[in-house]
């Protein structure tokens, strides 16, 4: 299985429930940490980044190749329970690659595509003219919730209307959201289901698909609170092991089943070491 995630790599500072510590953080990263545990799978970041990011390349495969400058985008993330605030730094860094050969090579040869962008820089004139280039057999994913976020004077994040996503959302197999993106997003995802396949993570509700007028609950055994040693990156998580295990079987229930085990198995354990048993 060969696997694309675009969009960004950062440096992330985590205060979570019951740990602090700095690691390599994204969607790309999180969703790499994942698939390096499945077998037979080969996984390519498309993402700018800066050199203070190369000691987070050693076990990766990131274009391009060379950092193309000094520094990386920073999130700041302070968690608590389902309460997260974040601050972004370096964006002016993070600015969307150029799509040249390589880009559209790595693409066409991709069975499973993720596009995770975390800030909203990037233009629906260039998300067409890169998920064009998959083939159609390949499941193309979007995970948009860099398009909710906003910026303030102080770096902190703020929320944002995803105001691409009648452009976007129908260039995709899958749209995967969290019920923390927008406070309506049981409404939104309702809207976008129309065009495509919507799943809505839940926290210990568990997830929620939605197509056309048809919906699937996969519910998932709560962990309480106080059990949780680290919650960041829950949902890109949920996102990885859900499009590894719909490649395999085209089974919607199954795939969201064996999403949430994965992402609840991740809970006991913090982000720079996470471990889970596969199911049966």
């Amino acid at each position: 299985m060969n696997v694309a995630v675009i969009g960004h790599v950062d440096i992330d500072n985590n205060i979570s429930e019951n740990i602090s510590y700095t690691t390599a953080g994204s969607p790309a990263m999180f969703i790499t940490k994942i698939f390096k545990k499945f077998p037979n799978v080969t996984l390519n970041i498309i993402a700018p980044y800066g050199k203070d990011f190369l000691p987070y390349c050693k076990d990766i495969n990131i274009y391009p190749k060379k950092p193309i400058g000094d520094w990386t985008l920073i999130y700041e993330n302070k968690s608590k329970g389902n309460i997260r605030t974040q601050k972004a730094l370096n964006r002016q860094f993070a600015k969307p690659l150029l799509i040249d050969q390589e880009f559209k090579k790595i693409i066409i040869n991709s069975d499973v595509i993720f596009f995770a962008p975390i800030t909203p820089d990037f233009s629906t004139d260039y998300v067409e003219k890169f998920i064009t280039q998959a083939r159609k057999d390949s499941v193309k994913i979007l995970i948009p919730q860099g398009y909710y976020r906003n910026f303030d004077k102080d770096d902190n994040v703020i929320q944002r209307d995803f105001i691409e996503a009648d452009k976007l959302v129908p260039l995709f197999d899958f749209v995967i959201v969290s019920d923390q993106d927008h406070k309506d997003i049981n409404n939104i995802g309702k809207s976008w289901a129309g065009k495509t396949n919507v799943i809505i993570t839940m926290g210990n509700k568990g997830a929620m698909h939605l197509y056309r007028s048809d919906s699937i609950i996969a519910p998932v055994d709560p962990v309480k609170p106080e059990d949780v040693v680290d919650s960041v990156g829950s949902g890109d998580i949920f996102s990885a092991a859900f499009g590894y295990k719909f490649f395999l079987t085209k089974n919607i229930k199954q795939s969201l089943e064996f999403a949430n085990n994965i992402a609840r198995q991740c809970l006991f354990y913090p982000s720079n070491n996470l471990q889970f048993t596969l199911p049966n």
